[in-house]
């Protein structure tokens, strides 16, 4: 009967902690006493709860961030258009602010496909397309489609390369989002009047 229930009473607590696990607790802990089997067992379940928690955690960090970049510019944009419905905006400004929204509605498209991007890539149903190409010359591309927003900012912008142009190999249209990821968020955080480097 000891030997029986020294076997059970560990198991159990491991399914206790298994069913926490399914219900999105990753709290639960069992206790590790000894090095045996069961104690092995006991600390590889700690340690997958561990490794459950942190992408739990990341998980509900990175849906902050996607609802907060997506709000942002959805909120610039309704604003912005209801405004020019009501005549709150005045006739002679509507350019400018059609211009700011249609940024807005590219920068959603981005991010969009961006995280279409990520969940390709986590699948991997994305396939890699190496070419070699001047990695510069996607800078300066770039830059050049963010021109409005650097000059609404009034930022200075100084692009330092090793040479005027600098040829890799990689998948060029993954190189183009990730350097307009890295711009952008430039672009964003850097104080008015400042200069990106």
């Amino acid at each position: 009967y000891y030997a029986t229930a020294r076997l059970v009473k560990p198991l159990t607590n491991m399914s206790k902690a298994a069913d926490s696990f399914a219900r999105g607790d990753f709290s639960a802990r069992v206790k590790v006493s000894g090095r045996d089997e069961m104690g092995n067992l006991a600390a590889s379940l700690n340690a997958m709860a561990d490794s459950l928690a942190q992408l739990e955690l990341m998980r509900r960090d990175f849906v902050a961030s996607v609802s907060h970049e997506l709000r942002t510019p959805m909120t610039t944009v309704s604003g912005f258009i209801n405004g020019i419905l009501d005549g709150t905006i005045p006739k002679d400004r509507q350019t400018q602010y059609l211009r700011i929204v249609s940024g807005e509605i590219s920068r959603l498209s981005n991010l969009v496909n961006a995280l279409l991007d990520l969940a390709r890539i986590q699948a991997k149903e994305i396939s890699l397309s190496p070419t070699a190409f001047d990695i510069c010359e996607t800078v300066r591309l770039v830059l050049l489609s963010n021109e409005m927003r650097i000059d609404e900012k009034r930022l200075g912008v100084e692009f330092e390369s090793d040479g005027d142009r600098i040829t890799v190999l990689a998948d060029e249209s993954i190189i183009h989002v990730v350097v307009n990821n890295l711009i952008d968020n430039a672009i964003k955080f850097t104080p008015d009047g400042s200069r990106i480097h």
